[in-house]
């Protein structure tokens, strides 16, 4: 049962992880806007970071849907673990984030818990009797 939810989990995220990546990589100003930045503050260098995030979601994107097909259970295991930590991450660091409070700020602070959560209740099914 670990297997299969650690697995649903893993391609569910990378599936959100590579399309956010690509919106990141081809329109950061929507991003941008959708977070919360004001349009006046959207610079070149602010863009060029914007499609950098990207550039580097879209290695949780290509690599989780690998380790959910072909990985045994300890390494579900040990890619749940890591990606908790990931969604905790992006999740606590918007919170902090200098943008103004909206549904975009909202939206991805509730994905980033729910993702971290949804991985710690997946987890919760270890094995028993070894």
């Amino acid at each position: 049962m670990l297997i299969r939810r650690v697995a649903l989990i893993l391609r569910i995220g990378a599936s959100l992880f590579f399309f956010a990546s690509l919106i990141l990589l081809f329109k950061p100003e929507l991003v941008a806007g959708y977070i919360g930045f004001d349009s006046a503050v959207v610079t070149p260098e602010l863009r060029w970071i914007l499609q950098m995030m990207g550039a580097v979601f879209l290695v949780p994107a290509l690599l989780a849907p690998v380790v959910a097909a072909f990985a045994g259970e300890r390494g579900l295991r040990q890619a749940a673990s890591g990606m908790t930590f990931i969604w905790l991450a992006i999740a606590t660091l918007m919170v902090f984030a200098p943008v103004k409070w909206g549904n975009g700020k909202f939206s991805v602070i509730a994905i980033g818990y729910l993702f971290s959560f949804g991985y710690l209740y997946a987890l919760r099914g270890r094995r028993r009797n070894s």
